[in-house]
């Protein structure tokens, strides 16, 4: 039985945070191949795609400063094809995320041995966390957004050199304050992420707002904690063995495979590392809404 059917005013307990987060690195070890069959064809598409995508990107690039006349502007408008395939690019890297996400989610919840690579694309509880990504992401921008838009358009700058009004400066703050509370309400409600990947389709907004009240810092921390390290290993690892690009090289073709390469890698590297922060949200799952984690 779900504990989320239980009342939710009862002092249920807190997310032991260290121990999440170390069983969200030693599952992903421990089933490294189940992590390898759930991405292996995700990880062979984006690379092929990311690399194309970059290759263009970067050669037009570089061929744009190649050309660049002194005392001229620099103009950085990409052609239309080339937005339209990097955006595509994006697009194949986030449903490829979602696809793994849902397959980890039902492997560390349910114990499900990911199938196919890419197989669960037509499933109802994939698209069903997609929904409910989308959700969350509203929640977290809508907050700003209402008084964003409706404020900037009132405070146009008139034509002319003028300055812009000192009222969009005093806004920043009440953007930052309402940013930071539509984060706090989607981190109080990213449980219903992994709920709806296993098909627990009862679980309410209620229900997960009640039972993460006073976890919403270690709902936080444990989802940085779990994805940032390895991002910034990458990128520390990067800036030693490549280092910065130097401006006599960023015309050259040797500029141009470098960054390709890179990009490449680093897309399949997001694939191959997502399932540690996936599993951290399994976890919490698990512990307020199926059994209580046990400490050591």
């Amino acid at each position: 039985m779900s504990l989320a059917e239980g009342p939710p005013d009862l002092p249920y307990p807190k997310l032991p945070f260290w121990d999440t987060v170390s069983l969200s690195y030693s599952t992903y070890f421990r089933h490294f191949i189940d992590a390898l069959r759930a991405s292996w064809l995700w990880l062979i598409v984006a690379a092929v795609v990311t690399g194309f995508a970059s290759w263009q990107q970067w050669s037009w690039m570089a061929t744009m400063l190649a050309n660049l006349k002194p005392g001229l502007p620099l103009k950085m408008s990409r052609p239309s094809e080339m937005a339209l395939l990097l955006n595509l690019d994006n697009i194949l890297l986030l449903f490829a995320g979602v696809s793994i996400a849902v397959a980890w989610h039902r492997l560390m919840i349910l114990n499900e041995q990911p199938g196919f690579s890419g197989g669960n694309v037509a499933t109802k509880d994939l698209w069903r966390y997609i929904v409910m990504a989308l959700a969350l992401f509203l929640v977290m921008f809508l907050p700003m957004a209402a008084v964003m838009f409706p404020t900037l358009y009132l405070l146009q700058p008139v034509p002319g050199p003028a300055p812009p009004p000192p009222a969009l400066f005093l806004l920043l703050p009440l953007l930052f304050a309402l940013y930071a509370v539509g984060t706090f309400v989607a981190f109080r409600l990213t449980l219903l992420l992994p709920a709806q990947a296993i098909g627990d389709t009862s679980l309410t907004f209620k229900q997960a707002w009640n039972r993460t009240r006073g976890n919403v810092w270690r709902l936080f921390w444990g989802v940085v904690v779990t994805t940032m390290p390895a991002l910034l290993i990458a990128q520390v690892v990067f800036l030693v063995g490549v280092g910065p690009p130097r401006p006599s090289t960023v015309v050259s073709e040797d500029f141009v495979a470098q960054m390709t390469a890179m990009s490449t890698v680093f897309a399949v590297y997001y694939l191959l590392i997502l399932p540690i922060g996936i599993g951290f949200l399994s976890h919490a799952y698990r512990h307020f809404f199926v059994a209580p984690l046990e400490l050591p």
